[in-house]
Formats: C-alpha cells, structure tokens, sequence
C-alpha cells in the first residue's frame, strides 16, 4: 500500500513539475515578444522621422555643395564639371566650372508617383505659322528639290558626345541639332532630320528628360537607345512617335570594329520605312523660324565659347568669314563628321538659357542622376550669325518649334542652314571675342 501511494506522490510531483515548465515556457515567449514589439516600435518610430525629415541629394551635384534650409526652393552653387571628386572608374574627370541652379527641395509624399513636370504642355496662344514659298524647309530656310519631304515629321536622333564618340557620323545632314548636359559631366546631341535622311547616324546613344519636350515641339519621332525606366515612363505618357531600340530595331544596327558606346548606329530612311509601314508617319505643319539673307543688328561675335565641362565637352566656335559659317572645336580639337570628313559646321548657334533642374531619376548603376532641363516657356537667348550676335528671348509653349524674339516681340530672323542650339544653365558665362583661359585643349 505504502509503495502504491508513494507511486502516486510522484506521478503527482512529475505532473505538476510539467505544468509549472510549461506555463514558465509561454511566460517566457510572451516577455520576449513583448521586448521584441517594443523594439520593432521605437525602429518604427525612429524611421518614419528619418522618412519625414530626407530630402534627396541629386547624385550629379558637388559632394562640397551646401543646401540652406528654410524655405522651399533656394540657389546652390553646384561645380560642374568636378575636379575634386572621385568618379566611379573609367567616369571622366573634370576640373571645376561654378554653376547656380535652383534646387528646390522636395516634399515627402505618401505614395509618390512620377509627375511630368515640363513635358505635357499647355497651348497659350494659337499658333501662327508664317507663310513660306513652295519647297521652303521651316527649319533650315533652304528650298528642297522635292517638297513632299517637307510632308513628313522629323526624326530626332540622340547622339553620344563623350571623347570616345568622335568622330560622330552623320551629324552635319542634321537641319537642327541641340546640345545638352547630361551626367558625368558631359554633353550629348539631339539631331533633328527633316529634309536630309542619312543611312548612318552614330553613336546612338538613349534619352533624357529633355527629349520629353523637344520631341513635341517638333512633332518627331525620337530615336534612341532606350533610357532609364524615368525617362521612358515620362515618353510612354506622351503623343509621341518614340522609336526606342529596344521596341523597333529595324532601322539599327552596328558598326564593325568599334566599343559598346560607338558601335549602334540608325538608318534615318530605314526609320521612315519603317514609321509608314507602322502609320507612325505624318504629315505635320512645324511654325519653323523666319529666316532674313542678311542680320538685323548685333554686335561682333568672331567667336564663342561655352564652358561645357572642360575635359569632355568645352566647345569653341569660330566664325570663317569665308563660308560665311560658324566652325566648331571642341576641347581645343576641330569636330569632324566622320561621313562627309569635313569640319562640322553651322549657319545659327543659337545659346538657350534654361533652367536645370535636379531629379532623383537614376540614370545608371552607378546612382547618377537625371536633369530635367526646362525648354518649355521662355528665357534668354543669343542667336549668332554672320559673325554678329542678337540678344533677345526664346518662346514656346511646347506644342511648336521655339521662337527667337527681340525683347519688342518683333521676330529674330536666322540665316538660311542649319543652326546648332546651345542648351546652357542661365548662370553660365559665354564668353565671345575672348580666348578662353586655361585654353579650351587639353
């Protein structure tokens, strides 16, 4: 009997010894989840602080920039290109030209979403569009031999200019071309054709946000290599005839013996092939410009310099009194067409003063930024021609070509040919008649 009721104590004493673990075990595991919330809720806390008070800094600025605070948009002197900071390897290096932009800095939104600022724009005026004789191109003043190639839209090439891409092919068949800065402290071309639909155009290079504007005021067709997943959203948005490689390579394809950032190349005819057999072509009215045989005013322009980033883009151009024409250099070498083997060359330079503008945009794996440079509106422009510049303003709402106007109104006339467009910051200092100091070859 002993033995039977000492079994039953130790069964007991087992039982409760089990009971006692086990409710131990879940006061444990509640303790520990309570020390583990509470974490979770100070790291939430302290994020969303963090998230509150961030405001991005564009990869393409200056690391020794300086941002005030206090107020919404402010000046920030940015140096480009940079001579002091280390760009990732094989990036170009530059020394430091001081530039202002507006920075303004952004507000936190809960769900962001990608707003084209510049790129939809908004009819202010109805457009009037000058009268010209039979066969006049609007871009160029030049009679073509057949006018229905006038009947058509332009194609608008995107063109590399770092060092590796010159010579480019193809750039003097171009009636328009525009020049821009892009990252990494150099420039890159948009080529508009017309009239002219050369079989090669090298190096194609991709978008950027500025071909969100340029693209409708010319009504065109914009071939490139692509673009960031931002840039192309911001197109996919537009009324556009956007001839992306990645979406139509037909008119593409490469050239033998050269690197990955030479070698794509576009056939504009094959382009405009290819856009009547997809109904992509048409028959648009562009205002154009108005042209006069001889300036209107101006003072001596022999040359113009434009202190593009220096080790990569810093350009010259000098008047040739005997052509009548602007010939262009570019850090101290002459720029050939590697087609026609001439010296590149235009009737107009024209300086575009814009405003660039920041973005978080990533361009590339290294966190470069976009700039979103505003060409849409108005602001200040020098149109060069016959060895004189006129000072005046550019116009346009960004459904038509721009207009060069004197401050009255009264219009700018340009040369007959070809005009090359300097898109520039508005702070940046073009100097003419002067010999750039250190000399623009390095």
């Amino acid at each position: 009997m002993l033995g039977v009721r000492f079994s039953l104590f130790q069964e007991r004493d087992v039982f409760l010894r089990q009971r006692w673990i086990g409710w131990g075990l879940v006061l444990f595991i509640l303790w520990v989840s309570g020390i583990t919330m509470a974490a979770c809720s100070s790291s939430w806390q302290e994020m969303s602080a963090k998230v509150a008070t961030f405001t991005p800094t564009p990869a393409w600025k200056s690391p020794t920039t300086t941002v005030p605070t206090g107020g919404s948009a402010v000046d920030v002197v940015v140096a480009s290109p940079l001579s002091d900071v280390t760009p990732p390897p094989g990036a170009p290096v530059g020394t430091r030209t001081p530039l202002v932009v507006t920075y303004r800095t952004p507000e936190l939104t809960p769900t962001p979403t990608r707003t084209p600022t510049a790129a939809m724009p908004t009819p202010t005026a109805t457009v009037v569009i000058p009268e010209r004789p039979e066969g006049e191109n609007p871009l160029t003043g030049l009679i073509v031999n057949d006018p229905g190639v006038l009947k058509r839209r332009p194609v608008a090439v995107r063109v590399g200019n770092d060092p590796a891409a010159r010579p480019q092919a193809g750039l003097s068949s171009a009636d328009v071309v525009y020049e821009e800065i892009v990252e990494w402290w150099v420039t890159r071309f948009t080529a508009i054709y017309l009239s002219e639909a050369p079989k090669v155009v090298a190096p194609i290079r991709s978008a950027r946000l500025i071909n969100t504007q340029l693209t409708m005021q010319y009504q065109a067709a914009l071939a490139s290599s692509g673009g960031s997943d931002g840039v192309r959203w911001e197109l996919s948005q537009l009324p556009i005839v956007n001839l992306d490689e990645y979406f139509y390579p037909q008119p593409y394809f490469y050239r033998k013996n050269e690197g990955w950032q030479t070698r794509l190349a576009v056939d504009v005819s094959a382009a405009r092939e290819l856009m009547a057999k997809k109904n992509m072509e048409a028959a648009v009215v562009l205002r154009g410009f108005i042209f006069s045989d001889a300036p209107v005013g101006g003072q001596k322009a022999e040359t113009i310099f434009i202190p593009y980033p220096r080790r990569t883009s810093q350009t010259l151009w000098r008047y040739d009194a005997s052509s009548g024409r602007y010939l262009r250099w570019v850090s101290g070498e002459p720029l050939f067409d590697s087609t026609t083997q001439k010296q590149i060359s235009a009737a107009n330079v024209i300086v575009y003063y814009a405003s660039h503008e920041p973005t978080d945009i990533v361009e590339d794996s290294n966190g470069a930024t976009s700039i979103r440079i505003i060409v849409n509106g108005e602001g200040r422009v020098q149109v060069f021609r016959d060895g004189v510049v006129i000072e005046g303003l550019w116009r346009t709402d960004g459904t038509q070509t721009p207009e060069f106007v004197f401050p009255n109104g009264e219009p700018i006339p340009l040369k007959r040919g070809n005009s090359w467009i300097e898109v520039v910051p508005p702070e940046y200092q073009i100097l003419v008649n002067a010999t750039p100091t250190p000399a623009a070859k390095q």
